[in-house]
């Protein structure tokens, strides 16, 4: 038996893409890759954040972190996006496609420009930018593509929350995931996705608050929620995770190390979908 020794991601020198990069689980994950010796590139709306962001990373790690305005719901965006990126970094080892939202409606509430933003927002993205990136992929001889799905692709919310816009998008995303990672095992690229379940992130609060319509007392009615679903977790405390967790799965999933994994999802949420 060998002995065992401490683990090297073997991620440093390797480049990457992380959409949706300037908050929340992306941010966590361009932070977490940086540290790690991997020259990353993020893209996100709006350039004041991004900006805060690469400073923020750069005296955090001591790495350089490259920004770029794009909206992933938008074709030329994107097409300008890994163009760009592409050229500054010389290449794709990682891609990580973790833009995202959540439409958290009753069924008939849902209005036909926030399912359409939701699927372009989701899957369309994460099937638009791989699409733009494999190709580099493949020429350069391999790489891992990372996909950051959410529990909701295979759970179904309560109430006040449904996700019958959202959940859809994110099981497309796992499938997506799946078929990929099928079609492009031959070309030395690995694509394995990650759910997350209950994780603390502002952002996602922020968006709980705005669909409780107008009340006066939304904060602490998602706070009481955040109790309620809680319970689900079988952790000490039944607390909830944090975007570093997530973001060590990522790196995890999209290193070396883990070379035999591939077309799998990997669920993180405290045991809650357990049965």
């Amino acid at each position: 038996m060998r002995p065992y020794k401490c683990m090297d991601l073997k991620l440093n020198g390797k480049t990457a893409l992380v959409t949706g990069g300037s908050a929340g689980i992306g941010r966590a994950i361009a932070a977490l890759l940086a540290s790690e010796g991997v020259k990353v590139a993020i893209c996100g709306r709006r350039q004041e954040r991004l900006d805060a962001v690469s400073e923020e990373l750069r005296r955090s790690t001591g790495n350089q972190v490259l920004t770029y305005r794009a909206d992933v719901t938008v074709p030329a965006d994107i097409d300008r996006l890994v163009s760009e990126a592409q050229e500054d970094l010389g290449g794709f080892d990682i891609l990580v496609n973790n833009a995202g939202t959540g439409i958290y409606k009753p069924f008939l509430d849902v209005a036909d420009d926030e399912l359409v933003h939701g699927m372009q927002m989701n899957f369309f993205s994460m099937f638009r930018v791989s699409q733009r990136v494999v190709p580099w992929m493949v020429q350069q001889g391999g790489g891992t593509i990372v996909n950051v799905s959410g529990i909701s692709g295979s759970s179904v919310l309560d109430a006040p929350f449904f996700s019958t816009c959202t959940g859809p998008a994110k099981a497309a995303e796992d499938r997506f995931t799946k078929a990929l990672a099928m079609e492009f095992g031959p070309s030395n690229i690995r694509v394995n996705g990650v759910a997350p379940g209950r994780i603390n992130a502002p952002e996602r609060f922020g968006r709980w608050q705005d669909s409780i319509a107008n009340a006066a007392d939304a904060e602490m009615q998602v706070q009481e929620l955040k109790k309620e679903w809680g319970r689900r977790i079988v952790l000490p405390e039944h607390r909830w995770g944090e975007v570093d967790e997530i973001a060590s799965l990522v790196a995890f999933a999209a290193s070396p190390v883990c070379g035999f994994l591939t077309g799998t999802i990997l669920v993180a949420d405290g045991g809650e979908t357990h049965d």
